[in-house]
């Protein structure tokens, strides 16, 4: 199939197959003790320490890879006592020193394991002289609960517990790279990767390489207007007191705290690269010049391409953001 015509089609072709289990067939969970951490959801927290095990590593092509894990620095009593072990492999390039830009690259919807951010992101980017650090999100992989189908998360809850847990264990993982002697630290990700990106950096104090691709501003527009909207268990949700119209303004309110205009900016805009499709069926296009308005300073970049395809097609793409935000943080390229 070629990329001409409306590409949002292919991700509407891709949205029914990828996603043969309904999210949130559970309902809404356990939100009581989320929604007491939401009145501080947005404001600025030293971040964890954390200790690290490594359990595997290797060297192949002469990039070396180190695979560990540590205990989430996210406290909530509902969360399961398999997503605490968070997982992360540390891919490093030929010749690297604590000089080397290092990227950790956050997880997609649906991306379990390594192994996808590894051959489309890290090793493209370790040939170019640049590290990256992979973390596994909660609730997927080896961090997925028993009972969970894939990646269809069974609660609401369940969503707000990976977004928030991501960006806690985000933010120690920069601490923790910072405290072993890394001094060019960045943040990417694709489409959810790319929101977690964001709002780590927006929630970092300090000057940060941040590439956002194909992301939206807020987790609200995904679920109540993009693609994923389709595949929502809104019977499940709308219960005996709600009717489904009603479900969605809930949803949309609840997930007022992942609105990014909430946050501040990054340290260093100038040395955000944001990458957006023009036909993306998940995320309406008024959504990235959102964050990038609310970015002063910060670069968006239009790709020809609707959600799929520019993730099948157009990596070079993200891969060239990272460069530049690291470029443009240092102000003398990679």
């Amino acid at each position: 199939m070629g990329l001409s015509g409306d590409t949002s089609v292919i991700d509407r072709i891709y949205g029914r197959i990828a996603n043969g289990t309904s999210f949130f067939q559970e309902g809404w969970g356990e939100l009581s003790e989320l929604l007491v951490q939401d009145r501080e959801g947005a404001k600025y927290r030293p971040p964890a320490e954390i200790d690290v095990i490594w359990n595997r590593e290797y060297r192949e092509g002469g990039i070396n890879f180190s695979q560990g894990s540590f205990q989430s620095p996210f406290e909530c009593a509902s969360f399961p006592a398999r997503c605490r072990a968070a997982q992360i492999e540390v891919v490093l390039p030929r010749g690297w020193t604590r000089e080397t830009p290092i990227c950790i690259h956050f997880a997609a919807t649906g991306d379990q394991g390594f192994g996808r951010r590894r051959r489309s992101m890290a090793l493209p980017l370790a040939e170019r002289g640049m590290a990256g650090l992979l973390l596994e999100n909660s609730f997927y992989g080896e961090r997925r609960p028993a009972g969970q189908k894939g990646k269809a998360l069974r609660t609401f809850a369940d969503l707000w517990m990976m977004g928030a847990s991501t960006v806690q264990e985000g933010l120690a993982l920069l601490r923790w790279l910072k405290s072993h002697g890394f001094t060019k630290l960045g943040v990417s990700g694709i489409s959810m990767g790319g929101h977690m990106a964001a709002s780590v950096a927006a929630l970092w104090p300090e000057p940060l390489a941040v590439s956002p691709c194909i992301a939206p501003h807020s987790a609200q527009v995904v679920f109540t207007e993009g693609l994923l909207m389709d595949h929502c268990d809104w019977g499940a949700l709308d219960g005996t007191c709600l009717r489904p119209e009603e479900a969605v303004a809930r949803m949309r309110e609840l997930l007022g705290v992942t609105d990014l205009r909430r946050y501040g900016v990054p340290a260093e805009p100038a040395a955000a690269f944001l990458v957006s499709a023009r036909r993306d069926a998940y995320i309406p296009s008024w959504s990235p010049e959102a964050l990038h308005a609310h970015w002063k300073g910060s670069t968006l970049r239009w790709l020809d391409a609707g959600h799929v395809t520019a993730f099948l097609f157009k990596r070079r793409a993200f891969q060239d953001a990272v460069a530049d935000s690291f470029a443009a943080l240092d102000g003398s390229g990679v």
